[in-house]
C-alpha cells in the first residue's frame, strides 16, 4: 500500500500530510519478473497464475506493513493464510497460492535474496476433498450411439469428444494437437503437457478412423464451408473464425453435444476423469493409467482409485438386499 502524501512548510517546518491510499505492488523490490523468468519449463498458464498469485501475496504484505520479502517470517505466512480461510477462499485456490509462494521463496533463497524461507514447515489447509465425478457408462453410450458424422461440422465435434474420452487429453493438450501430431498408422499422437513435457498416448480404432476422414478431406472442407478467415495452418482443429481451437470453443461443443442428447452439461475435464475411472474399473494398472494421463505424481492418479471404490460402494448399495 503506497501512501500519496504532500509535503508542507509550517512555521519553516517540513510536515508530511497523508491524504489518501493506493494499493500498489512493489514488483522490483520483491523481483518477480526475473522469478518468473527463471520458470523456463512452466506453460504460459501456470506463468499467469504464478503472477497473479504472487501480486496477491505482495498486496497483502504491504497493506499489513511488510515492504520487502526479507521482513516476511512463518507468521506472517500463517497469517496470510487465516486470512484466506476467513474469506472462504476454496481449498483449491490456496493450495496453488501457497505453492506459488513456496517456490518463490526457494528460489529467493537460492538467489541469496533472503537469509531464510518462511514457507517452510507451512501445512496447506485441508478442504473436504471432491472426487472428480465421472460420466456413467450408459450416458458414454448415449452420448456416442450414433453412426458416422454427416457432415465437416459434425465430424470436428465429435472427435473432439472422442478424444477426450477415448484418449484423457486435457483439453489444452486437445487444443494444442497438430496434424502432424498423429502417427495413425501406429494408433499414437505426441501431446504436449503440463511443464511442457511431451507425451505419446494411444489412439483407439473408433478415433483413427473419423480422423481418416479428417485428414485431409474433412478438415478442409470445414475450412471452405464453416469458417470465415484462413485458418491457423498447423492446428488440428479451428474455430468458425479460422482459429486455433481454444478451452471456450471445447465447452460450448460439449454443452450443445449433451444437450442434444439430453444429458447434464459436464466439464471437458470431467470425460478425462471418466477416460482414467474406466481404465482402472477394467482393471487397468494404476502405474500405467499414471503414465497415460501424464500425471508427475502417482498420487494424483489414485485419487481415480477412490472414485471407482465409491462407485463400488453405491453399487452394493443400490443392489445388495443389506445394502
Amino acid at each position: 500500500m503506497c501512501r500519496i502524501a504532500f509535503i508542507c512548510g509550517v512555521d519553516g517546518r517540513l510536515n508530511v500530510v497523508s491524504v489518501g491510499t493506493v494499493h500498489c505492488v512493489s514488483r522490483d523490490v520483491w523481483n518477480v519478473d526475473e522469478f518468473l523468468r527463471f520458470l523456463t519449463a512452466a506453460s504460459p498458464a501456470t506463468i499467469k497464475a504464478y503472477r497473479q498469485d504472487l501480486n496477491d501475496f505482495i498486496r497483502w504484505s504491504e497493506e499489513s506493513g511488510y515492504r520487502t520479502p526479507k521482513a516476511i517470517s512463518r507468521n506472517e505466512v500463517d497469517s496470510w493464510i487465516a486470512g484466506m480461510q476467513k474469506s472462504g477462499r476454496a481449498q483449491k485456490t490456496m493450495a496453488r497460492r501457497i505453492s506459488a509462494l513456496r517456490r518463490y521463496y526457494q528460489w529467493s533463497l537460492k538467489n541469496k535474496l533472503v537469509a531464510k524461507d518462511p514457507t517452510v514447515k507451512v501445512r496447506t489447509p485441508k478442504g473436504a476433498q471432491r472426487l472428480p465425478r465421472p460420466l456413467q457408462r450408459s450416458e458414454i453410450d448415449q452420448l456416442f450411439d450414433e453412426g458416422t458424422p454427416q457432415n465437416a461440422f459434425d465430424l470436428r465435434d465429435r472427435l473432439i469428444v472422442e478424444l477426450l474420452y477415448g484418449s484423457g487429453l486435457r483439453v489444452a493438450e486437445l487444443c494444442g494437437l497438430n496434424e502432424d501430431s498423429l502417427n495413425l498408422e501406429r494408433l499414437t499422437m505426441e501431446v504436449i503437457g503440463k511443464g511442457s513435457k511431451n507425451r505419446l498416448v494411444p489412439i483407439n480404432a473408433i478415433t483413427c478412423d473419423l480422423l481418416e476422414l479428417w485428414i485431409p478431406h474433412g478438415s478442409k472442407t470445414f475450412d471452405v464451408d464453416h469458417t470465415s478467415h484462413e485458418r491457423s495452418s498447423r492446428a488440428l482443429f479451428v474455430n468458425q473464425r479460422g482459429n486455433r481451437i481454444g478451452r471456450s470453443d471445447v465447452r460450448r461443443i460439449l454443452h450443445r453435444l449433451l444437450k442434444a442428447k439430453g444429458l447434464t452439461e459436464r466439464s471437458p475435464h470431467a470425460f478425462r476423469h471418466t477416460y482414467a475411472t474406466h481404465l482402472l474399473d477394467g482393471g487397468g494398472d494404476l502405474r500405467a493409467v499414471q503414465e497415460l494421463l501424464g500425471h508427475a505424481d502417482l498420487t494424483t492418479t489414485q485419487i481415480y482409485t477412490h472414485v471407482s471404490k465409491e462407485q463400488l460402494r453405491e453399487t452394493h448399495k443400490k443392489h445388495h438386499p443389506r445394502g
